[in-house]
């Protein structure tokens, strides 16, 4: 939990704050003092928890796949990360069938409104040899999803190559029953895969601030 941190939203409350206490100040001596103290140590512990959320959740994601994401904040939370293991080659009937890690999977749910009872997310689990790091898995429909790779990840089929903060892409977009923008990131030794759902005024737009924000932060 980082208490030092801050900015100018909470400097500005401080700022009023105490100005509109001066008054009172001069009445309450030592007691409004400490209260003003307590008051912005409550503001900036309370901002520091939600700026390192998405940072936990990458050291997270390193302990399985020995890379540390950026995972940009979004007005969509977080609803589970997990992580998708390939198959073992050595797996027996009775035997664990799950192999390697090979990538972290996000999803940023539109709302989080309805969770999937414990017996579904072990099914889900299972069938697609997958495990869930963090949060819950929702029936909510997603808003985000970006698949984390270490290494380079591959292409995106029919793909155009396109520059977002000076930085080579594979950019699709797709009209069908619903619009759709896919994005894939590669860097020396981590790739992403963001495929963007949420039904924004323009989507494309949207997708693109996003894959800039972790371009900007993973160079």
């Amino acid at each position: 939990m980082d208490i030092f941190w801050y900015d100018e939203h909470v400097v500005k409350i401080f700022k009023i704050f105490i100005k509109k206490s001066e008054s009172i100040f001069i009445k309450g001596g030592i007691f409004l003092k400490k209260y003003i103290l307590i008051v912005m140590l409550f503001l900036l512990v309370g901002c520091g928890q939600s700026t390192s959320g998405s940072g936990d959740i990458s050291e997270e994601i390193n302990e399985y796949l020995g890379v540390t994401p950026y995972l940009p904040e979004t007005d969509y939370p977080i609803g589970h990360v997990s992580i998708e293991y390939g198959p073992n080659p050595k797996a027996e009937d009775d035997g664990p069938t799950k192999g390697e890690p090979i990538n972290a999977q996000v999803e940023y749910n539109i709302s989080q409104d309805e969770k999937v009872d414990e017996k579904s997310l072990e099914e889900w689990e299972e069938s697609n040899r997958q495990e869930v790091i963090y949060g819950d898995l929702y029936m909510d429909g997603a808003a985000i999803m970006v698949t984390i790779f270490k290494g380079d990840g591959g292409e995106i089929k029919d793909a155009d190559l396109i520059e977002i903060d000076g930085h080579e892409v594979q950019y699709q977009f797709i009209e069908r029953n619903t619009e759709a923008v896919i994005i894939r990131i590669n860097f020396d030794g981590i790739s992403y895969m963001i495929q963007y759902l949420a039904e924004e005024n323009d989507i494309e737009e949207e997708a693109k601030e996003f894959a800039k924000e972790i371009i900007s932060n993973q160079k």
